[in-house]
């Protein structure tokens, strides 16, 4: 960045804090008594006051939007610096306004010269949204107009000649604070009405301005030569064990344009969320980090990695990002892994008592004929499985089952002494074909005990023997934080928490326990990295939010559930 645009931006930013610092004096000063005035002065004092505030607040609000340069941002700024220029020329008889209205002409100034640097448009559906309740703070004025228009009426002489335009004039100086006097002798109850669709129209200014500041991104087309080259890309550089997840529909790609690399992400509201670590040569990483920031920043969007490895981790510092452990990666070395010994004694009763009861595994080869009634059995475990889970099937960190395009993947499953499907595990590559995780785990209703443990094991023996060097079971969410070397302050607290007290929510503790008894030669730890390094609310409900369609509702309700069901057990004691 050269140095005419580093002074550039400071200037920018040095209008933008003044414009904060204006609107919380002039928050202050609408709070300032003021004594001596008739009642009816002292109303339409009230009223301006009012508006006042609500400027004040709108003013600090798209403050934020303006330091990540977006143009409705600018716009609202803009207009509302000129709308209170022109009330401090109707208010000269106050101090504070004479102050206002020095600070606002170069500030103004700044924003016109500059805004070209404010280009982050907003999206086409949360503009319909904005226009729907800028529709609606409309309807407000024009409803105090009309009652505007029938009390004056019935107040002015027959000779005196009225017009709607006057009484619609009023209400929009009244909306906005410009007017000194009353166009009527309003009587108090006409004036808590006009007060109330002066609150109706600002709620409703409110609400559209909070959708048009929404930033957007453009939603990018996926082609056959972007799957192709993404693909490559994961099955070269892929080290992190959900590097593979990015080739699922869920997926935006951002290929890079300075580094050959993919980061797969997707978006709500302002948060941009990736699941793993960018995809690319360990020499390029830097550049390709780098260059995705500078494009979330120029769209207005805050960063959101999850469960990224260690690999990385220092350039993740380095530019700027917060760091915090998430949770604990269950991995195999499978040169090293066995069941024999005191470790290994819970794997091999589970095995046994699974093979006693008759189950033998097998592997669907998909690439090599394709088996409709079989994948009807997977299918079929699917939702016996889905009608036992505390919340609903997450996506975004998972993928799915993967019929139609399997590419890689590797399905392994379990069969009764019947012959009927009971559990199955579906793998996914990873570390340039170096390894497997354990992506879908899925058992049925007549499944018996150890039947997943058997799975496994003799998965991770065929692996074996094929002289893959590594298994996982992927990130156990929120485990082992009190270990973590990242110290994550506020947000280590909240995981924390999250993970005691919330446990009916998600199972945290029993997933942990579940990964726990297939005894991995190691636990690995995965963070979270964000940015900006203080994350905001909006930032933790992308996070829930894309990961369950649901929303956080759905938790509540599992939370709830698991809450009754305990009380249930413990009164049956």
């Amino acid at each position: 960045m050269g140095q005419k645009q580093t002074v550039k931006i400071r200037i920018e930013n040095a209008a933008i804090y003044m414009i904060t610092a204006a609107a919380a004096m002039m928050f202050i000063a609408s709070f300032i008594p003021v004594s001596g005035i008739s009642a009816a002065m002292h109303e339409m004092m009230e009223t301006n006051r009012m508006v006042q505030r609500a400027f004040s607040i709108m003013l600090i609000g798209t403050s934020f939007g303006l330091m990540k340069r977006k143009r409705v941002s600018w716009l609202i700024t803009a207009v509302v610096c000129t709308v209170n220029l022109i009330r401090s020329f109707s208010m000269l008889w106050q101090p504070e306004a004479v102050v206002f209205m020095i600070l606002n002409v170069p500030v103004l100034a700044v924003l016109i010269v500059c805004r070209k640097d404010f280009c982050c448009p907003p999206g086409k559906r949360t503009a319909v949204q904005a226009a729907v309740f800028l529709l609606f703070s409309m309807v407000g004025i024009v409803v105090n107009a009309g009652i505007s228009y029938h009390d004056l009426k019935a107040a002015v002489s027959s000779g005196e000649q009225l017009h709607f335009t006057d009484s619609l004039l009023y209400a929009v100086e009244t909306v906005f604070g410009v007017n000194t006097s009353s166009l009527y002798p309003s009587s108090r109850n006409v004036t808590r009405f006009e007060t109330a669709m002066v609150w109706f129209s600002w709620i409703c200014i409110f609400a559209s301005l909070s959708y048009a500041a929404r930033p957007w991104i453009k939603k990018q087309i996926r082609t056959g030569n972007d799957f192709q080259h993404a693909r490559t890309l994961v099955n070269l550089y892929g080290q992190n064990p959900c590097s593979y997840l990015a080739l699922e529909e869920d997926k935006t790609w951002y290929f890079g344009e300075k580094a050959d690399g993919v980061i797969p992400y997707g978006v709500v509201r302002d948060t941009i969320v990736i699941n793993g670590d960018p995809i690319c040569a360990d020499d390029d990483f830097p550049v390709l980090l780098n260059e995705f920031k500078d494009f979330c920043l120029r769209s207005a969007h805050n960063l959101f990695f999850l469960s990224i490895t260690d690999h990385f981790l220092e350039e993740y510092k380095k530019q700027g990002f917060g760091i915090v452990k998430c949770g604990e990666e269950a991995r195999f070395r499978l040169k090293d892994y066995g069941i024999s010994g005191k470790k290994g004694a819970k794997m091999r009763m589970n095995i046994n008592h699974a093979s006693n009861a008759g189950v033998t595994v097998h592997e669907y080869e998909i690439n090599r004929k394709k088996d409709r009634e079989l994948e009807a059995e997977f299918n079929r475990i699917t939702k016996e499985w889905i009608s036992k889970k505390k919340s609903s099937l997450l996506s975004f960190t998972l993928g799915g089952v993967g019929f139609d395009n399997p590419m890689d993947k590797r399905y392994f499953y379990a069969l009764n002494g019947a012959g009927r499907m009971c559990a199955f595990i579906v793998f996914v590559p990873f570390d340039a074909m170096k390894g497997y995780m354990a992506d879908v785990t899925r058992h049925g209703d007549e499944a018996p005990g150890g039947i997943l443990e058997k799975i496994m094991y003799e998965a991770l023996m065929k692996f074996k023997e094929e002289g893959i060097q590594y298994a996982s079971l992927g990130v156990a969410p929120l485990a082992g934080l009190e270990s973590g070397e990242e110290r994550g302050g506020a947000v280590q607290r909240l995981l924390e928490f999250v993970y005691h007290h919330l446990n009916d929510c998600y199972g945290f503790q029993d997933l942990y326990r579940a990964k726990e008894k297939y005894s991995p030669t190691e636990w690995l730890p995965e963070y979270y990295a964000y940015l900006p390094k203080i994350p905001t609310p909006n930032m933790f409900y992308a996070v829930v939010r894309i990961q369950n369609p649901k929303g956080i509702m759905d938790y509540v309700r599992s939370f709830l559930k698991g809450r009754i069901q305990r009380k249930k057990t413990e009164d049956g004691r």
